[in-house]
């Protein structure tokens, strides 16, 4: 396996309270840039869900001093790319910008994170276009699925609703719910930059004093979320009547993010569900031929997480896969995985990290990640010893604290009346409309 050289790493934390982190690593004349706040959607007010989401792609659509359009025509005419994004722990803008218009690109940067104006017009159209988006997401039914499950399992936890919202909620948020959320959870004192790239270090840090250091924001306390608590075992039917196929989810309370147990449930989740020769594939496509794909893994925030098995199947075989796939991890909690799958699923994971790692964008975002996490400095130099290590009991011990068992909910999308049927042995079944869950 080969081995994992993070590159020389300069942090400093400026006077405004924003740390920066510049990584100076050779390769293609560019510089990859994300600022990280710990503003994701877990913050999302009742009622606002998807406020988050909505100022992160506000941001870069008008500041005091630049309109969209020229934001636009800045960054494109200097061959670079500026994005913004959230998930439920932090919100990020990520820059891709050639070497020599790295400071032109890092004054548009802060601009766009430190002074944006929401423009009226440009938040009404995102508004919309968000708010029809996820109308549009109605005709997919994997994604009616995972948004489902992710409520049914976390229930009013803020880790239950997806960052991208709900259509309703999207529709009543107002320029001052944006401005507002901003001026709260946009600071410095939350904030990360990190610059990865054949840059020289000192300059680039003087560039980032120069355009971050004068950043201010309301003083306050960092807002923590707590642990969600297991969800009440049951299932939940969304009703498709259209549909001939269903999306089949069953998820179980599992870590966070930061846990000791992370190593062993990545090895763990892809023994069951992570490829063709993956447990789950076997017994459902293989032995059995009831679906075409099967996924199960460990979805982790900085809060809690899930271990979340994903799959579909034909309406009337739903009730089969379900109970193949919970007998299945029934096994796997009792005897954990063989030594040939451990040592196939070590190879293949230490084996693949290091291609991962390849490009400055790529660095960048596991600093960013490590810093939302608050991941050791080995993070990424330490993980293929880490995943070399993972033994049979380490799994096992995973698996019979987190796979499901009596504490796991099921989530089936489609004809409610051919489904309920099949999976009311299952525990309580609770019918909802499809809107419900967007």
């Amino acid at each position: 396996m080969s081995a994992i050289t993070q590159p020389p790493l300069r942090r400093e934390r400026l006077a405004s309270g924003l740390t920066a982190l510049v990584a100076s690593r050779p390769g293609v004349p560019l510089a990859a840039v994300r600022l990280v706040l710990r503003a994701g959607s877990s913050l999302d007010p009742a009622g606002r869900f998807g406020l988050a989401h909505l100022v992160a792609a506000a941001v870069r659509r008008g500041t005091r001093a630049r309109s969209a359009d020229r934001i636009d025509a800045e960054v494109e005419s200097l061959g670079a790319e500026l994005g913004a994004g959230v998930d439920e722990d932090a919100a990020s803008v990520g820059l891709s910008a050639p070497l020599e218009a790295l400071p032109r690109l890092l004054a548009v940067l802060a601009e766009v994170a430190i002074r944006p104006a929401f423009p009226a017009r440009e938040v009404a159209q995102l508004r919309r276009r968000e708010v029809a988006g996820l109308a549009n997401d109605l005709d997919e039914p994997g994604v009616v699925a995972d948004r489902a499950a992710l409520a049914a399992a976390y229930g009013a936890h803020p880790y239950g609703h997806p960052s991208e919202g709900r259509g309703r909620h999207l529709a009543a948020a107002r320029r001052a719910d944006l401005a507002a959320f901003h001026a709260r959870h946009w600071r410095p004192g939350r904030a990360t930059l990190v610059v990865v790239g054949p840059v020289d270090v000192e300059a680039t840090l003087a560039e980032v004093r120069r355009r971050f250091g004068g950043w201010r924001g309301e003083a306050g306390a960092e807002v923590e979320i707590a642990p969600p608590a297991p969800p009440a075992s049951g299932v939940v039917v969304v009703d498709r009547p259209d549909l001939t196929q269903a999306q089949v989810r069953i998820a179980a309370p599992g870590f966070a993010r930061g846990s000791a147990e992370h190593a062993a449930g990545v090895v763990a989740g892809a023994v069951l569900g992570g490829g063709f020769t993956s447990r789950l594939m076997e017994a459902i496509r293989v032995e059995r031929g009831l679906s075409y794909g099967v996924r199960a893994r460990f979805a982790s925030g900085r809060a809690g997480g899930l271990f979340y098995v994903s799959s579909f199947t034909k309406v009337e075989t739903a009730g089969e896969l379900v109970r193949v796939a919970l007998d299945e991890l029934a096994r796997f909690r009792e005897d954990g995985p063989s030594e040939e799958e451990l040592g196939r699923v070590r190879g293949y994971l230490g084996g693949l990290y290091p291609l991962s790692l390849e490009t400055h964008e790529a660095w960048a975002e596991k600093l960013a990640e490590m810093e939302v996490y608050g991941l050791p400095a080995d993070e990424v130099t330490g993980f293929v010893d880490r995943i070399g290590a993972v033994d049979g009991a380490a799994c096992l011990a995973v698996a019979r604290r987190y796979l499901p068992g009596e504490r796991r909910v099921v989530v089936a999308v489609g004809p409610a009346a051919r489904l309920e049927p099949q999976l009311r042995a299952l525990g309580p079944v609770r019918v909802v409309a499809a809107r419900a869950v967007m």
